[in-house]
């Protein structure tokens, strides 16, 4: 009585008559023939495909889609050469702190035109020198004291 109790525990732990499990896995090995068997076929292909919104906002209005976007970690590129100064800078300002809260960065393309992307991309920038990098404020600046 005590083997057999014995015996359901081992059973339950799966210790249980390995040598039966053996011998069942020999014989259907011995009654297959050699071989390679097919296995899944994977795609190499794996990372999604990405998408670059690109916006030309007509007014500050039009800050709250882009930021929808960048939340939901599309990259964005916004030209603002339908906008006034004013309306630029507050666009900027706006889509800046919501890079900033996501972890994100942003970086000018061009004189009108800058680049937004969430955390999981990363901006490699191969220019020499031909996009000045300075801060689009400091350039508002500039631009406003001249008229004067």
């Amino acid at each position: 009585m005590a083997g057999s109790w014995l015996d359901k525990i081992a059973n339950i732990l799966g210790y249980a008559d390995q040598d039966d499990e053996l011998e069942d896995f020999e014989s259907e090995q011995e009654g297959e023939p050699r071989g390679r068997k097919k296995a899944p076929v994977l795609s190499l292909h794996t990372s999604p495909e990405v998408k670059i919104i690109i916006m030309t906002p007509e007014g500050f209005d039009e800050a709250e889609k882009g930021a929808n976007y960048l939340k939901n970690r599309k990259p964005l590129v916004v030209n603002l050469s339908k906008v006034t100064k004013e309306v630029a800078q507050r666009l900027l300002d706006f889509l800046g702190g919501t890079v900033f809260a996501l972890d994100g960065s942003m970086q000018r393309v061009s004189k009108d035109s800058f680049l937004f992307v969430p955390s999981n991309m990363t901006i490699y920038s191969d220019t020499s020198g031909e996009i000045s990098q300075e801060p689009y404020i400091a350039e508002l600046d500039r631009e406003d004291t001249n008229e004067f």
